[in-house]
């Protein structure tokens, strides 16, 4: 049988190739196997030669994609097991097989059966003697393509019974696996969404905030593995602040960082992470800052910005539990349990690497498949059609600020978007929720009574912070200054800039600093680094605003890693930057007023927002805002009573115009940035811009007749400010 199998496949070939000796010794075995349990090869050598060389060259793209656009125009939906059997038709030149694929799936379109075009014997053949012309690496791709081949000559079950190493192995692979670990696949506690009431934080902030926080960590033990948290937070506000975006980073900051582990992989680079955090901020004792422990929980996800067209908007978080599961998972195509662990391409979600060399999913140059349980699940779930989400839900829910959804929509698509059918979804609610999806089983409860424990203090004093929220005593450095009418701008850095000015300069302040690693000029070795610099120059803001000045801050959640934790790209995640700097601010004193949405509308982004799929964790909006944080120096004066909590449209500033940066900076805002503020002020008021960037500031200010300091600590870039002020002045290049 073995020699047949191997004969067979280089009578085909057009070169002289020999299989590897890992590949032959397999072969021997499950040919022996077969033997043993009386299964026979299925004979067809020519297709499954062919079948394998279209698939390891993708020779059926442009045919695969004419089906897929012809099911469009005819408004069928194709799921994703729909997709892979037609790849496997298509590759196998088999139009009866695709005819009777159709029909078996109730879709009966003369289109579809015309539009069935793989390529022919021909081409392949053409396509694999330029391969072997052309690729050094020729022998790898053939090995990859003799292991598809032979492994299809046997029947499924006896090739998932000789991997595997077990008897009757389920055909079915999530069976086969729930066979192996009976709770991976458990969703009895699948969503979980905690509704904050309001009148929790009736008579102070910090009794609320706890029972809030109780049920977070409470959610992170009892939520299955991979699955969601959301949190529902309405506007909360007292006579003097504003408790929602409070609330928003002492959730955010808890969920992310509650959980305190000792490091125990190789991988987590904790001993680097230290030198460079100690290097550079000198102040850290690292046996205080205890490098040695990961703090860790749930992963920010996304916030929706959601306004029901009459009340100032609520928020709700997206939050994903990803813990560490070091269990082997065997391999999904073969079922071989002689996998390797790869790596975390998302931090603790963990894939596998298949190492048996007849799988019939090695990659084209012979590299062993690669996996991850929680992708496979949420690919098995695209296989159920009752998944599918209704287009208008996901055309609502693509941007991720609503300005006409009610909190009932909200929770509906939440359940919709990031649960599965048949999976208990677990609502905290004190009142209730108006829940209505079909196959979901919805609990509801009250929250818990409050925690003896005061967990907000306790986690606002972890080490974690002490890494960071260190004073900054070094002697200031120089810097030149230029004015123009009641603009005076200073080129240095802030932190020593404004310390020498002297307390209680400003009447006002308004900036939006470099987002951590986001460009090249703002590049920090991890966000520690990063928080400390923040952390400083705004202690330096507050001592020379006056009491009852306002602060605008502008600042945007950017995707990067923090680099406190491992220093690949699988700590790559949504960051938390609106969090960590509304902490920072209160700590230095700043009151928290509110929130202004910068609303960008419809925007292109690096993220689609479900890669094509309609179905259940696929449903990542883009993101179309910013904050613009309200933060006074004690009571605001009364000329800002009115600033506060809403939704701005603003447009972004264009600055890329047929491939070319016309502005000459990389992150510029509007002059509507700056006006939010400056509309409440006069002209013997003075601003402050700490990172004044390309001058928008200082150029809105003039425009208004406003005293205005700025501060920038690159010399291009100052440079540029005052060209764009004196362009301004003559009236051309305004921004």
């Amino acid at each position: 049988m073995k020699n047949t199998i191997i004969n067979e496949f280089k009578r085909q070939l057009p070169c002289d190739w020999e299989p590897t000796p890992e590949q032959l010794e397999v072969l021997e075995r499950l040919c022996e196997y077969a033997g043993e349990k009386d299964y026979s090869i299925n004979g067809h050598f020519d297709t499954s030669f062919f079948e394998a060389v279209n698939n390891k060259l993708a020779l059926n793209r442009a045919a695969y994609q004419h089906i897929l656009d012809e099911a469009f125009l005819e408004k069928i939906t194709l799921n994703y097991l729909l997709k892979v059997e037609i790849k496997t038709y298509l590759d196998s030149a088999d139009p009866i097989g695709f005819t009777r694929f159709l029909n078996t799936n109730g879709i009966m379109s003369d289109s579809l059966t015309r539009a069935f075009q793989p390529v022919s014997h021909q081409v392949t053949m053409r396509a694999l003697n330029d391969l072997i012309s052309a690729d050094d690496h020729y022998k790898d791709v053939l090995c990859s393509i003799f292991s598809r081949y032979s492994f299809n000559l046997f029947p499924r079950q006896c090739t998932y019974d000789f991997f595997s190493g077990l008897s009757h192995t389920p055909v079915d692979y999530y069976e086969f696996l729930g066979d192996l670990y009976p709770d991976i696949g458990a969703r009895d506690h699948a969503l979980g969404i905690i509704d904050v009431p309001e009148s929790y934080f009736l008579h102070g902030y910090d009794a609320g905030c706890n029972r809030v926080l109780y049920e977070i960590r409470e959610m992170f033990s009892s939520l299955n593995n991979h699955c969601d948290l959301m949190i529902y937070i309405p506007p909360i506000r007292t006579a003097t602040e504003d408790y929602q975006w409070r609330l928003y980073a002492d959730c955010v900051l808890f969920a992310e960082k509650h959980k305190k582990e000792r490091i125990d992989k190789t991988y987590f680079r904790w001993k680097k992470i230290g030198e460079q955090t100690v290097e550079y901020i000198s102040q850290v004792i690292p046996y205080n800052a205890e490098f040695d422990y990961a703090f860790q929980g749930f992963v920010f996800k996304d916030c929706f910005v959601i306004e029901d067209g009459h009340d100032p908007y609520s928020l709700l978080l997206v939050l994903e539990k990803n813990v560490r599961d070091e269990r082997s998972i065997n391999c999904p195509a073969c079922r071989t349990s002689n996998v390797q662990g790869n790596s975390y391409p998302i931090l603790n979600v963990k894939s596998w690497e298949c190492k048996n060399p007849l799988c019939p999913d090695r990659s084209k140059y012979d590299r062993g498949k690669r996996y991850a349980f929680m992708s496979l699940f949420r690919q098995k779930e695209m296989m159920n059609d009752a998944n599918v989400i209704p287009l208008s839900s996901i055309s609502k829910w693509h941007l991720d600020c609503q300005k006409a959804a009610s909190k009932d929509e909200a929770l509906v698509m939440a359940v919709r978007h990031y649960s599965c059918v048949g999976d208990t979804v677990t609502v905290v609610s004190e009142h209730g929720c108006a829940i209505n999806v079909p196959d979901r089983l919805i609990e509801q409860r009250a929250f818990r009574p409050a925690p003896k424990a005061d967990l907000l203090s306790n986690f606002k004093s972890a080490s974690y912070f002490y890494r960071y929220i260190q004073y900054n005593d070094r002697a200031p450095k120089g810097s030149v200054s230029w004015q123009q009418r009641k603009a005076k701008l200073y080129c240095g850095d802030a932190l020593d800039v404004l310390r020498g000015f002297p307390d209680g300069l400003f009447d006002g302040a308004v900036t939006s600093p470099p987002y951590y690693n986001a460009k090249s000029y703002s590049q920090w070795p991890n966000i520690y680094c990063y928080l400390y610099d923040m952390y400083n120059i705004n202690l330096e803001v507050f001592r020379t605003m006056k009491e009852g000045g306002v602060y605008l801050y502008n600042i945007f959640d950017c995707f990067d890693n923090e680099n406190n934790i491992v220093l690949s790209a699988m700590g790559t995640k949504r960051m938390i930057l609106g969090a960590y700097m509304i902490d920072i601010f209160e700590r230095i004193g700043f009151t928290v007023q509110g929130n202004i949405i910068w609303n960008k509308g419809e925007i292109q982004g690096n993220r689609s927002f479900n890669q094509g799929n309609l179905t259940p964790y696929y449903q990542a909006p883009l993101n179309c805002w910013e904050h613009i944080i309200i933060l006074s120096k004690g009571r605001p004066n009364p000329k800002f009573s009115s600033l506060c909590s809403t939704i701005e449209d603003i447009r972004p500033v264009i600055k890329i115009v047929h491939g070319k940066n016309v502005l000459g900076h990389d992150a510029p805002f509007p002059k509507d940035i700056p006006n939010l503020l400056l509309r409440y002020m006069d002209e013997r008021d003075i601003v402050l811009d700490p990172f004044l960037g390309s001058g928008t500031t200082c150029i809105a200010s003039n425009e208004k007749n406003i005293g205005s300091v700025g501060i920038e600590k690159s010399e291009k870039y100052f440079q540029l400010c005052k060209t764009l002020m004196e362009n301004n002045q003559l009236g051309i290049g305004a921004i």
